[in-house]
């Protein structure tokens, strides 16, 4: 009997680090894009603006520099605070930083985000793991960097700018607006980042369970001394020994968060100076071919996970998989293969090469976009979550919530941020500067009406639409002149249309813009099924008459559409070019809308049936998270 106790004790006598994670939480925030407010850059030219509520004078940039960028610049400082307040709050203890932390590396912001990191980790027991992203560094050695749009207090731009960079040398400066000169704005690379951030996940800490990179399992080799790979030009002339962070830690038992640097930055000799080419579009293509050594060591983790019986998560900043619902191909059509970054999607192929290493739940960055992708192979599904950030629309971020052999993966929305308008007299001050001088710059100033930080996305991205991804992206049969006419306006341009096509929806056609379809688009690409929230219900029936409309458009010509637009006058043939892409527009508009997992998913770590390894959340629940 007691031999028989003995035996049955031993079942549960092993060790923890032996068993899966047990209701373990990680929160994942990528692009936050840190832009610390109160950098002082040492200047008695620019002390930065004084404002009513805040405890210093801020060092921020332009509101016109921010309706021309994918990101917010200034609001992000405000909304970490609140996305790690509203962590704490959920007593959440992991948060992972999959890259595009900072604004470009500056060491004035790592030097921020150090302190304000550092302050959690003391006041609520968090700990935080990055792992660098295309803009952390912007290149791999750190190289003179710098902005021309910093505001002043009178609503005019400053610039400021490293020492090197030209514009701190007379000689080379081809600017004409006032310039200071900090090295606190300089790109900062690999090393200047490693020390400031490695105590977030870059270097073991005391409490990790396991902490290992693809280059070693000792401790001890964990600076970037011994963290390098040998990394060639395209045309293997020139080739540099280049940093690389990825590490494997386990910092609670069961639970392996595989942090993998992706970046990727191709060497190149001119005028005898190497120069590297940015990462931001090579991602996982270029993986497989410049840094076969990290899949080897994926495969080497995942089978050991599965064999100590480990939850593993991977997290990196570039996706490993398509984002857009399978539409990228219609996209091209439409819009060309330089649009809507297309350039960052993984090849079909990588997915796959990536699948077949066993991984089966990635959490990626970049695209600032919610999303999920599943791509599934014999040997395995592979989940790759696009969390969104919190520094555009949609604010949010991802949380995952693990148990036993299964994690759900919740996207949590920022609605809410504390101070995010306290910058708007500042910025009103710029618009009356430019609308006094009359500047091409001035900018819509109904953004500063927003009511909270969401409002306030939603408001930079419709700008950004109208002012930046309309003109550059949307087929040049689409002129801006056409954005504010009515869907209903717009159809009866069309050459083949006929009043013979009665419906009660129509009104509907007159009270909706193209600028509304533009923004609702936009919406949608960026925050999935999220965007929902945002677009009201007429403008969603509108879309589905106009495309019913487009159809019968389409069905009266008795050919294919292309080929009636060429055989018409010139000017009947580019209105039927615009409705031939309109009518595509709305079918990617459509299948985009269709997403089952981009809110809330679940994944199973031990399932072998690949139709089981991926489940629908009930998202009536999740949103109550």
């Amino acid at each position: 009997m007691k031999a028989f106790l003995a035996v049955l004790l031993c079942l549960f006598c092993q060790p923890l680090s032996a068993r899966n994670a047990q209701n373990v939480d990680i929160a994942f925030l990528p692009d936050v894009h840190f832009h610390d407010i109160y950098a002082d850059f040492n200047s008695a030219a620019f002390q930065g603006i004084k404002l009513a509520g805040l405890n210093k004078p801020v060092s921020i940039r332009s509101m016109a520099a921010q309706l021309h960028s994918t990101r917010l610049f200034n609001e992000n400082y405000f909304a970490l605070i609140s996305a790690l307040d509203d962590i704490a709050s959920r007593g959440i203890k992991f948060v992972a930083l999959p890259g595009d932390f900072t604004d470009d590396g500056q060491p004035a912001h790592l030097q921020g985000l150090k302190t304000l990191l550092k302050e959690y980790e003391k006041k609520h027991g968090m700990r935080f793991f990055a792992i660098p992203g295309n803009h952390d560094p912007v290149s791999p050695f750190g190289k003179a960097g710098g902005k021309s749009d910093f505001l002043t207090a009178t609503g005019t731009e400053i610039g400021v700018f490293s020492l090197e960079h030209k514009n701190c040398q007379p000689t080379k400066r081809r600017i004409t607006t006032p310039t200071i000169c900090s090295e606190a704005i300089k790109h900062a690379g690999y090393a200047d980042i490693m020390a400031q951030l490695a105590p977030f996940g870059l270097t073991p800490d005391p409490r990790d369970v396991l902490w290992e990179t693809p280059f070693s399992k000792d401790r001890s080799k964990s600076s970037l001394t011994f963290r390098h790979y040998k990394q060639c030009s395209s045309d293997k002339k020139t080739c540099v020994s280049m940093p690389d962070t990825s590490y494997l830690v386990e910092p609670t038992p069961g639970l392996w968060l595989l942090a993998i640097d992706a970046n990727v930055y191709m060497p190149s000799l001119v005028s005898s100076e190497v120069h590297f080419q940015g990462s931001g579009n090579a991602g996982y293509n270029k993986i497989l071919t410049e840094k076969p050594f990290l899949l080897t060591w994926i495969k080497e983790i995942v089978a050991r996970a599965k064999v100590e019986n480990k939850t593993l998560i991977a997290f990196s900043h570039f996706p490993m998989a398509e984002f857009y619902k399978q539409q990228s191909p219609a996209i091209r059509d439409v819009f060309g293969h330089e649009a809507f970054q297309l350039a960052r999607e993984p090849l079909s192929s990588t997915s796959d090469v990536l699948a077949k290493t066993g991984l089966r739940l990635h959490i990626a960055g970049h695209m600032h976009m919610n999303d999920t992708s599943v791509t599934r192979t014999p040997e395995n599904v592979l989940v790759n979550v696009q969390s969104p950030s919190i520094a555009a629309y949609r604010p949010a971020y991802k949380l995952v919530s693990v148990h036993n052999d299964v994690a759900q993966i919740n996207t949590i929305k920022l609605d809410e941020v504390t101070h995010f308008n306290a910058l708007f007299p500042a910025y009103l001050v710029e618009h009356q500067y430019l609308t006094a001088t009359h500047s091409k710059a001035v900018w819509d100033d109904n953004i500063l009406h927003a009511r909270n930080y969401h409002e306030f996305a939603k408001a930079h991205l419709l700008a950004l639409a109208r002012m930046r991804f309309f003109p550059t992206e949307w087929s040049k049969v689409f002129k801006s002149e056409l954005l504010d006419t009515s869907l209903f306006n717009l159809l009866q341009k069309l050459p083949t249309h006929t009043d013979t096509l009665p419906s009660k929806d129509l009104q509907l056609l007159k009270s909706t813009t193209l600028m509304d379809f533009v923004g609702d688009f936009y919406m949608l690409r960026n925050a999935g099924s999220l965007a929902l929230l945002d677009i009201p219900q007429s403008h969603q029936l509108a879309y589905i008459e106009l495309a019913n409309q487009l159809r019968n458009r389409n069905r009266l010509a008795n050919q294919e559409v292309d080929a009636a637009c060429s055989n018409l006058n010139k000017k009947d043939a580019t209105w039927c070019l615009v409705g031939n892409a309109l009518a595509q527009t709305l079918s990617i508009f459509q299948q985009l809308n269709q997403d089952k997992y981009d809110e809330c998913v679940v994944v199973k770590f031990d399932a072998r049936n690949a139709a089981n390894a991926v489940e629908q959340c009930d998202v009536a629940s999740a949103r109550n998270q």
